[in-house]
């Protein structure tokens, strides 16, 4: 009996491994073609139509804007963009892609706070979104500050557009300033911005006090 009983429970624990095994096998088979689904979906994304873009209302004032741009998928879901943008000096500060989102999620979950932060939306011309981010990155880039890694993938998003006509500034009195938001690294921002530029080439606000 007790040989059996040994047995037995060899054979349940060498079950256990072989069903674990499988459960992994499925788990990576998802994720590969969860993969090559995402990249096909972002090589056709100028084919699906938009149906809403957003920026966060006050973005000229703040120097600061959230965007969403949202594209309608074949299967009725949404493809969506999000990025967090500092038009003064950082540029795209975060970026996001969200493949398949339910249209009641999207106006439940992400748009109220996108980025984990409360915001305000109004309508935003796609062009001008496209403006707006390209733009930042490039301004940003020229002084050491290089786009969030998601930057390059969530851009697909905007294919097939041209950026508009409407004048967007950059940074403050035609140079880079730094608002401190309350980033971790305050002092290594201003570093970088004192060795990329001259002395007088950008300014610094805190708490309203400007340098």
């Amino acid at each position: 009996m007790a040989i059996d009983a040994r047995r037995r429970q060899k054979a349940a624990e060498k079950r256990k491994k072989r069903e674990k095994s499988v459960k992994v096998a499925k788990a990576k088979a998802r994720a590969m073609n969860e993969g090559v689904g995402m990249e096909a979906v972002l090589a056709r994304a100028g084919e699906f139509p938009i149906v809403e873009c957003v920026i966060s209302k006050g973005w000229e004032e703040r120097g600061l804007a959230h965007i969403l741009l949202a594209r309608k998928l074949p299967n009725e879901r949404l493809l969506v963009g999000g990025w967090y943008v500092d038009t003064l000096c950082l540029g795209i500060k975060d970026a996001a892609v969200l493949p398949g989102i339910e249209p009641t999620d999207y106006e439940s979950r992400i748009k109220p706070e996108i980025f984990h932060d409360k915001v305000e939306f109004e309508p935003c011309e796609p062009e001008l979104a496209l403006k707006i981010t390209s733009g930042a990155a490039d301004f940003a880039d020229k002084i050491g500050f290089r786009p969030n890694k998601r930057w390059g993938e969530s851009r697909h998003l905007f294919a097939g557009l041209e950026p508009s006509a409407k004048e967007v500034h950059f940074g403050r009195d035609s140079k880079p300033c730094y608002i401190f938001r309350g980033e971790s690294n305050r002092e290594g921002i201003i570093s970088r911005l004192s060795r990329s530029l001259p002395e007088g080439g950008f300014t610094v606000v805190e708490e309203g006090v400007e340098n």
